[in-house]
Order: structure tokens, then sequence, then C-alpha cells
């Protein structure tokens, strides 16, 4: 359901044995052309064998063979030409901080090189720019004539030094065959301080344009550094959601359970994997058995099943079945896990940057035909060389589209920041561009409209009690539902528990030698196991009170039923009429018994589809589909082939470690206003995207118009630049809490 990262063809060499995957965060790259001119790079290095750049997400993946080439050398390989790749460190954002330090290094040094320059500029030239002086001035002053190489000497440090990844950019674009904004940037200050020389050897020095060549360079390279700067601590804030949430794992050890930081298991631990949860680390099957996932890790779409002996690799998740693993030595964790997912957000293209690229397509050509011919018209009219080349550049000066590279990012940013302010974490950057367009919303009941918080409030015990509660909490132990904790809370498993199965309608494991069972009554039906009338009887009573029957049984009957309640979250109701309110259609789907989910129907839910199997939500789900754009929302127990199969799917943070690869974004808090929020948010983001554009090409527009007709000159033409950019920058850092109100 995520929208695919790759938005171009990975290089690819091919070889046989066994390789290593690794994330390489990359400063430099300032347009998509970069990317296939840094799988080349990649590929080039020996032992390298699959190399993916992304100019989103700043970073190549490259799969490598360990016994040939190791991180740092790759690192060394890919910094050629400029480029600075930092190999991967323990912490999955340290490389961008690190980066990101650099490029405010770079910033700063840009401002203090162009700083005494300005000034000079600011008692000396502007003067005569303004007519307070003539122009020769600048020949009879011998301070004036003193300062022209210090002056020289700056701009060429600030042009070709700090501009440097900029025009490094443009001449990869042009080998590539593609017209960037970057094409555009260079070739406006390459002419602006071209003209410069030209003049301070042939022209007239009342329009010398240093400052303007510097004045481009400078503020692209700050425009790259707010917008790496907002985008890392968006990608820091979803990274400190997820790896503080999801790295612990559960260790058996003598008979004993223990959860602990994934970190702090070692090489032969024993551990525990529960259906909906991620395997913490590589390891083997050594009891029980069941299906995972390895989408995420080995890009396998159909599950897999695993017995004792075979293995697993970390970061797999256990779709049903629990089993124990011992953890092999050197075995990889949820670490990879939390880069992919980085990954997968930042190098996942919207549709504002191919809106932006489209624009670029035909504004670069435009605009640079345009200067030629305002430069020839000139020429032709009668005027000098030297103000014919001083109006088409003016041109390319004021049609410099540093805002229209920041219009989409910053936006897109700010949308981002603020759903995560508001309790959603998206993982899927297309999000808010695909979520207004949600015309159904399909919740899950336990875990979602309700706190997934069961309660045992009645227990009905044929034989003894305490066994019979002893066998439900061990079978449930190894269960992933709510009904696991509530159940666990009335008596401690025992240890002699083995061969656990997901059911259609419940699990089953052998307890002390003996099949039991847990589950809807239908489960008991489905195994052919007899339930006497005194347990239906309290059946039917506990479903008429609303409440959820978990019917327990060993050796072919049911011996009793536990009575589970599941209060309904403080807000859900607000939430689903605020839904409706906006004509969008709400059901529920759940799979309790009728009578437990009548209370759902007497709300503003239009449907509510009761006693449904897990695997039958998908299904539910694919039909709502064709009558419209679905969302599902779910706590990732049950549901997680739901949320990868509804156009967005999203997750309670607080359930199963599987949603966090089957949904697109996360509820970081337990407000389900959160999701409707979003919802405002994605609408307030496409304004601001609109907005944004707007800015950033109504400025050009007239400076254009006006810069054509010989009334703006390159200075006024860079002060409009510099305007135009930070009427974006401001825009993009209102608030959108009017559009979300």
């Amino acid at each position: 359901m995520h929208a695919d990262p790759t938005t171009h063809d990975s290089r690819t060499t091919t070889d046989t044995a066994a390789a290593e995957t690794a994330y390489f965060s990359l400063r430099g790259m300032h347009t998509r052309a970069c990317e296939s001119f840094l799988e080349t790079l990649a590929t080039d290095i020996d032992g390298v064998r699959d190399a993916a750049a992304s100019y989103s997400a700043e970073s190549v993946r490259v799969t490598y063979d360990p016994n040939r080439v190791d991180t740092d050398a790759i690192a060394d390989g890919l910094s050629r030409w400029g480029y600075r790749a930092s190999a991967p460190s323990p912490d999955a954002t340290d490389e961008d901080r690190s980066a990101l330090a650099f490029d405010r290094v770079r910033t700063a040094f840009a401002i203090i090189v162009v700083a005494p320059v300005y000034m000079l500029y600011l008692v000396f030239f502007y003067p005569v720019y303004l007519g307070f002086y003539p122009d020769a001035y600048l020949d009879a002053n011998a301070i004036v004539v003193g300062l022209y190489g210090p002056v020289v000497l700056f701009t060429t440090i600030t042009v070709f030094g700090v501009g440097f990844p900029i025009f490094r950019s443009a001449y990869i674009s042009l080998r590539e065959r593609r017209l960037t904004l970057d094409v555009l940037i260079a070739l406006s200050a390459l002419a602006t301080y071209v003209y410069s020389v030209l003049s301070l050897a042939f022209f007239d020095k009342a329009y010398l344009s240093f400052d303007v060549a510097m004045t481009i360079v400078v503020v692209a390279t700050i425009a790259n550094y707010v917008r790496a700067a907002d985008e890392q601590r968006t990608i820091a804030d979803l990274a400190e959601r997820l790896d503080g949430s999801q790295s612990r794992a559960t260790r058996l050890a003598d008979g004993d359970t223990e959860t602990l930081p994934v970190d702090d298991c070692e090489a032969g631990d024993t551990l525990l994997v529960k259906p909906g949860e991620h395997v913490p680390l590589d390891g083997r099957v050594i009891d029980g058995r069941g299906a995972v996932d390895e989408a995420l890790v080995t890009g396998e779409a159909r599950p897999q099943r695993k017995i004792p002996g075979d293995s697993v690799v970390g970061g797999s998740i256990a779709i049903d079945g629990a089993f124990e693993i011992r953890v092999d030595d050197g075995a990889t964790s949820l670490l990879d896990r939390l880069r992919a997912l980085v990954w997968d957000l930042r190098a996942t293209r919207t549709n504002a940057a191919r809106l932006t690229s489209r624009i670029a397509r035909r504004y670069v050509p435009l605009i640079c035909a345009l200067a030629v011919v305002t430069f020839a018209g000139w020429l032709l009219a009668g005027a000098t060389l030297d103000t014919a080349l001083l109006t088409g550049l003016s041109v390319l000066v004021v049609a410099c589209p540093v805002a229209l590279m920041l219009a989409g990012p910053l936006a897109l940013g700010r949308g981002l920041a603020t759903a995560a302010d508001h309790g959603m974490a998206v993982l899927d950057r297309t999000l808010l561009e695909r979520i207004t367009d949600v015309d159904i919303v399909a919740f899950d009941k336990t875990g979602t409209l309700t706190t997934g918080e069961l309660r045992v409030t009645g227990v009905t015990a044929l034989d003894d009690r305490e066994e019979f509660l002893a066998r439900a909490a061990t079978v449930e132990s190894r269960s992933g539902h709510p009904i696991a904790a509530a159940i666990g809370e009335q008596a401690t498993p025992t240890e002699d528990v083995g061969e656990f199965e997901h059911h259609r309608y419940g699990v089953s494991a052998t307890v002390e030698g003996s099949r039991t069972a847990v589950g809807n009554p239908a489960l008991f039906d489905e195994l052919g196991w007899e339930i006497p009338e005194t347990v239906r009887s309290r059946v039917a009573e506990i479903r008429a009170a609303g409440e959820l029957p978990a019917v327990v049984g060993w050796d072919g009957a049911a011996t009793g039923v536990v009575a589970l309640a599941d209060a309904p979250r403080e807000n859900w109701m607000e939430a689903v009429e605020r839904l409706t309110a906006d004509g969008r259609r709400v059901v529920c789907i759940t799979g309790d018994d009728p009578q437990v989910a009548a209370r759902f129907e007497e709300s503003a839910i239009d449907e509510v589809f009761a006693d449904v199997a897990p695997e039958a939500k998908e299904e539910i789900v694919q039909e709502l589909g064709e009558a419209g754009t679905v969302a599902m929302v779910g706590d990732g127990t049950n549901d997680a082939p739901a949320l990868a199969a509804a156009d967005v799917g999203v997750a309670m943070l607080a359930g199963s470690d599987f949603t966090a690869t089957a949904a697109d974004a996360l509820l970081t808090s337990d407000d389900l206003d959160s999701f409707v929020n979003c919802l405002a948010i994605a609408r307030g983001t496409r304004r601001r995207l609109v907005e944004n554009l707007a800015l950033a090409l109504s400025v050009p527009v007239v400076g254009m118009m006006l810069a054509v007709a010989g009334v703006v000159t390159p200075v006024v033409a860079s002060a409009l630049l510099v305007v135009g950019t930070l009427l974006v920058v401001l825009n993009s850092r209102r608030s959108l809490a009017g559009d979300n109100s």
C-alpha cells in the first residue's frame, strides 16, 4: 500500500554469496540527476552489488558483500566529486545530524565571506547605483580601486567554493540531459560573475554585480540548509517515536519471562515471538510454528511458514502462531527495520515533487529563451552591449527558482510536523496528498473504538476454577490479543506449553499434555468439541449484557467461559460524528457477536460488520474499496492485512508491532480526534502548497516583466529573489491551526 519509494532504476551487479544492506547518509545532492550518477559511483566499487540513491532521502541504499568491502570503503567511494557520505551509525539519525552540521558550517562560512563584500557595496557602489555619486566616482576613488581585488577574490570563493554543489548538480543534470532548477541557478550565478569580470575589464564599473552572484549562491545555500533542517527534524521525531516504542523483546530463561531492550539480548538467548510482533533478532525456531511476513526484510510478499529448525530474520513479523527462537551469532535487529522505514518515508516521491519537476522542465528553457530574446531585442533596439547584457542578466537573476525549490518540501514538512504534534506519525510522505480523497472510513472495534484493555467481569468454570484459569492464561500467553492480558491477571501461566496454533475464531495449544482451546464458541464448533448447555446459556447472557465471552476447554469439551468487557474510548463518538458531518461513510468491523457490537449501531456509524473473522476483514475492506477510497483505522492485532488492503491505513501505535509496516501512519495518542485532525491538516497542507507555488512563481513573473522593460537591474532582481524566497519560507512557517479548526 505504501507508495513505491523507488522512482528510478537502481544499478545492480550479480553475485550469489550472502549480502548485507546499509544506508548511507549523503550530503551534496541538489537534483534527481545525482541519483543515477551516485548509483554508478557505488556499483563501480568492488564488492557492491546493488545501489539505489534517493534525492528525497539524501541517502544511498547499498547491498554489498561484507567479505570484499566494508562500509567505510563504500563511504569513501561515494564521497568523490565533493559528496559527503557517512557510514551507518548505531543511531539511524546520527548521520543526518552530522551532515546537517556540515551544511550549517558551510552556510555560516558563506555568510561570513559575503558580509564584508556587502559592506563595501553598501558604502561605495550602491550610492552610485542610486545616483548620489557619478559613475566616474568608482574609477576616481583610490580606495575603491584597491578593493576590486578582494571583492573578486571573495566572490570567487563564494560562487565556486560554497556554490560547488550547485554547479556539480547542474553539470550532472546536463550530462543526464535533464533541465533542473539547479541548472538555472548555476547559470544565473555564473552569468552574473562573468558579466562582472567583463565589466571590470571593459564596461561601466557602476554596475559590477559581484554582490548579485554571491546573493544567488548564498540564498540557494541557505534555502537548501533550511529544507534539510526541516526534514531532519521531522525524521528525527518519527524515529524517536518508533524506536522508543518498538525495540523490546521477550526472553525466556529458567522458566521465567522477562521483557528487555533488544540491545540487551545476546547470542544463544531464547526469545518468545507472539502473533503480530516483530522477530527482534535473527535466529532459529526451536519450538512452535506459524507464518511470518518477511516483506520488509527480504521483499518476499507472501507469508512464509516456519517450523522448528527454520531460520527467521530480524525485522520479519509473526502473522499467526507463537514460537520460540534462539538468537544467532551476529544477528541483526529492528534497527535495520527502522532504517528501512526512514528510507521509505524519505525516498517516496510526492506529487508535489513531481509537479515541481514538471514545472522545471518547462520553466528553465523558457527563462533561458526569454533572457536571450531580451538581450537580442535590446541590442537590436540600439542599446549598448553593456546595457543589453545587463537587461538579459536581470531576467535570469529575477527568475532564479530558489523559492520554487522550497515550495513543496517546506509545505509538506509543515504538514508532517503538524500531524505529529496532533498525535499522528506519518510513515508515507504521500499520505497527506492521498488522505483528502478518503470517503469511507472503516474502524476496527477492539483497541480502536475501544481501549483494547479488556477486563474480566466474570468466570464460569464447570470444574476446578484455578486449573481453568491457569490453562486459559497459559494458552493466551502466546497470543497477541488483548484477551491475553486480561486473563493473565487472573492466573499465572504454566511452563508446560507447546504446539501453539491460531484458528479462525481463537487459539489453541498443548498444556500439560492436553490440547486446550480459548476463543469464540464458533471455535469449538469448528474443532468439533462439545459445548455443554450450561456454557451456551452463560455465553448468551454475557452477549446480552454487551460483553465478550471467551470459552475455554480441553480434551474435546468446553469447561467454562470467561466474561470480558472493553470500555469505549472517551471521544470515539465525537470523532465519528465529525467524519459523518464531513459527508464520509463510517463503518465498524469487529469479530464480536452482533449482540456485543449492537451498541455501535446506535451511534453515528453507518454500518457495523459483526462476527468477522480476522482474515475476512481484508475482504470487507476490498469490497468497500469498490465503492470509494477507503481508510482503515485499527490496532494491528489481527487487522494488519486489512490495513494493508486499504487505500490509507492508520494504526494505533500502542497496537501490534506489525502495524509499522502495514500502515501509512500511526496514531501516537489514544485520541481518535488525531485521525480526524489529520484530514484537516492534509487539506491545509494542500492549500499551503498552492500558496507557496503561487508566491514562488508570482514574484519572478512580475520581476521578469519589469526586467524585460529595463526597469529592474540585477541588484533589484537579487532583492526580489530574496523577497520571494522569504515569502515562501514565512508562509510555510505559518501555523496550520486555522486550517484545522
